[in-house]
């Protein structure tokens, strides 16, 4: 009995996944206003947006996903409330940069203008190159009515996200 308790003891923990909250002033811009971002890193990386106005037509939910490759953004997803999205992400070097695409089964991304739900992002991290740490950007913009949010502020990103 002594020795399996030892063996128990010996063997490595496995690996804690980590989450992240990070809040945004409501109040910084209209018809779309970030309110919380929360990161979770485990077998996926799981991206939940809370708007503090609801959710309309003619917006973009855009995310950039640092993988720990560089100072800047690796990764790109961006989409519409209720529209059929593709199993893709961009592959970045800046937050204006849009080039090649990279297929991701298994993504998901959900917004819908008709429940209360939170915009989110679901990115299996063997389609990110299995990272250590992630952290995010996160951009909702009303095209029709010009106005941009940023969480946590215009092109930054949020705390690092630990495996």
């Amino acid at each position: 009995m002594w020795t399996l308790g030892l063996i128990l003891a010996m063997a490595p923990a496995p690996a804690m996944a980590d989450a992240k909250v990070f809040d945004d002033p409501v109040g910084d811009s209209t018809f779309v206003d970030i309110s919380r971002v929360r990161v979770v890193h485990r077998d996926s990386v799981t991206v939940r947006v809370r708007s503090a106005v609801p959710l309309a037509t003619g917006q973009l939910y855009a995310f950039w996903i640092d993988a720990g490759h560089g100072p800047q953004p690796d990764y790109y997803v961006a989409f519409r409330a209720n529209t059929d999205f593709d199993e893709v992400l961009r592959l970045v070097r800046s937050f204006s940069d849009r080039r090649s695409l990279v297929q991701c089964r298994g993504i998901r991304l959900r917004a819908d203008i008709f429940t209360d739900e939170p915009v989110s992002i679901r990115i299996p991290r063997r389609c990110l190159e299995n990272p250590g740490r992630v952290r995010v950007a996160v951009q909702f913009k009303d095209e029709s009515a010009d106005t941009v949010d940023w969480a946590v502020d215009r092109r930054t990103f949020g705390p690092w996200v630990k495996r």
